[in-house]
């Protein structure tokens, strides 16, 4: 007897490709502008699990990295189903999702990128590149019972589209409290293979599998009951803070995530990880939330295609304690146009002012740990001459840029030079004098000017000419796919793929070069939207 039960949801079904929009629970209002676009597909295929979830999830990315374009380009268009969300308690504090049968714009723009690579190219009509995963699957499993298993007649009949994995507060660190849904096509077929899977593996404690509403639902042995429980409580698709912040991320693709760093940062150090959360996005965006975003907020992101790139995108929100930075990323769009690589920290100065107090604690715990002094600051002071961290805000300043033209790099010095926008930029130009002659530079290493509030180092005068000079990187098609909108970004980073091309050519060969040769950029944009909530996106750009 099946165990699936049929339910509305809260989008389209078929024959549409509007974006999927999580169900609000009763009464809760949708305050957040823009959709959630999760687009929400029916039927579909994704690569079998083997011995754990964990091998599943790795299958469906690969699935994507490696062709799933093929099954992208003759799939329908249209988006309908659910997600794992609904079949996922809400209690939990990390989530992600892969769907290789997102939304029709997605598959549109996925096909179209996907197809300036060459090693994707060449199969997106070489059939289904889920069976070929499974079989490297089940070929290199040791298990001689996983191999038995055959991906057309035992997997391909009854699995979905979508994985979802979640994990919830309550475990150890040898046995996590985690939940994975997989959308199926067949409940009894899903059922009767995924514990024929689990069986296989006799070195552990055999996963628990139960049905839900389309899904099959994996999790640790002796967890399953408490699990459909506390689904039944209310899903993470029904909990508004979720829903809320995947709304204010737009268009999630054909993965996305999210973590609520609130309860995450506590449980997952109780697993025996996550020391370091505490520092998250301590550059530029990030800076002033770096130790308060560890403690409390969210964050989601999503990875989505455009027909020219592929772009990790993520949002920070609910970090209260952290104030926002105003940023400007403008002096990174007036580089030099022969600009190979370059980055830009806006905001600085005002993000040292609220960071500084656990920068200083870190600094003086490596003094204590055998680095220094216990006074480990007081004796950076002394040894440069400097004053902390007023000398750092300075040279910081309000923008501070690091540019690397194009070049061979055969010199014996390679061209690099920085400008800084600082609020005292004659001082800022004496500390870089004065820190060289501490450090025992050589002379003339750097050349270093003012120009009204702006200051020039590179290792050649020409270079520094260059910078004051200045140019038009930021109108390049490249610049703009790549970084975008700059006029409020608190740190960006570009890479002119194209020049790193001609640098190494006649060193890579093959289909390293091949894929080189079909890309274009890649940028970093990460901005800081108001108090205790920042935006980032990392940009892939093909050629």
């Amino acid at each position: 007897m099946s165990e699936r039960t049929s339910r509305p949801t809260s989008g389209p079904t078929s024959g549409t490709s509007q974006p999927y929009t999580y169900p609000l629970p009763a009464g809760a209002a949708q305050t957040v502008p823009g959709e959630v676009t999760l687009s929400d597909d029916p039927e579909g295929k994704t690569p079998a699990g083997r011995r754990r979830p964990v091998l599943l999830v790795g299958a469906v990315v690969a699935a994507l990295a490696l062709g799933g374009g093929g099954a992208l380009a003759f799939q329908k268009l249209s988006g309908s189903g659910s997600q794992p969300a609904e079949v996922l308690p809400g209690d939990a504090y990390a989530y992600l999702r892969l769907d290789i049968d997102p939304s029709a714009g997605q598959k549109i723009a996925a096909v179209r990128f996907l197809g300036k690579l060459p090693q994707v190219k060449d199969t997106l009509d070489s059939g289904d590149p889920r069976k070929k995963l499974w079989e490297l699957a089940s070929k290199d499993a040791s298990n001689a019972c996983i191999a038995k298993f055959s991906y057309d007649n035992d997997i391909a009949p009854w699995l979905g589209d979508r994985v979802g994995l979640a994990v919830r507060p309550g475990g150890t660190a040898k046995e996590p409290n985690v939940a994975v849904a997989i959308q199926v096509k067949d409940d009894g077929a899903a059922k009767d293979t995924l514990t024929r899977l689990f069986a296989c593996d006799k070195s552990g404690t055999p996963a628990e599998v139960r049905i839900k509403d389309g899904y099959a639902i994996v999790t640790p042995r002796g967890t399953g009951d408490a699990t459909l429980a506390a689904v039944d409580k209310g899903s993470l698709a029904a909990n508004p803070t979720f829903t809320q912040d995947m709304a204010a991320l737009g268009e999630q693709g054909v993965m996305s995530g999210w973590f609520d760093m609130s309860t995450g940062a506590k449980e997952l150090v109780k697993l025996g990880g996550a020391s370091g959360l505490g520092t998250l996005g301590d550059m530029g965006t990030m800076g002033s939330m770096s130790t308060a975003a560890g403690a409390k907020g969210r964050f989601a992101m999503a990875l989505r295609f455009q027909a020219d790139y592929v772009e990790l995108a993520g949002k920070v929100r609910g970090a209260d304690a952290a104030k926002a930075v105003k940023g400007d990323g403008r002096e990174l769009a007036s580089l030099p146009a022969n600009t190979m690589a370059a980055l830009t920290i806006s905001g600085a100065d005002q993000g040292i002012d609220a960071g500084w107090p656990a920068f200083e604690k870190q600094l003086q715990s490596l003094g204590s740990s055998g680095m220094g002094s216990a006074d480990f600051v007081g004796e950076i002071e002394q040894e440069l001459d400097i004053k902390l961290p007023d000398d750092l805000k300075v040279l910081l300043g309000r923008s501070f840029t690091l540019a690397v033209p194009g070049q061979d790099f055969k010199s014996e010095m390679p061209t690099i030079g920085a400008k800084v926008v600082s609020s005292d930029a004659k001082r800022a130009d004496a500390l870089v004098g004065r820190i060289l002659e501490k450090t025992g530079a050589p002379s003339g290493v750097l050349t270093h000017k003012v120009d009204g509030d702006r200051l020039f180092v590179a290792t050649t005068p020409g270079y520094a000419d260059d910078l004051q000079a200045g140019g038009k990187l930021g109108d390049s098609d490249a610049f703009k796919l790549a970084v975008g909108d700059v006029s409020s970004s608190n740190a960006a980073l570009f890479v002119d793929l194209d020049k790193v091309d001609d640098l190494v050519k006649g060193e890579v060969h093959g289909e390293a070069k091949s894929f080189l040769e079909s890309l274009r950029a890649v940028g970093v944009n990460a901005s800081s939207t108001g108090n205790g909530e920042g935006t980032f996106t990392l940009r892939v750009v093909g050629d």
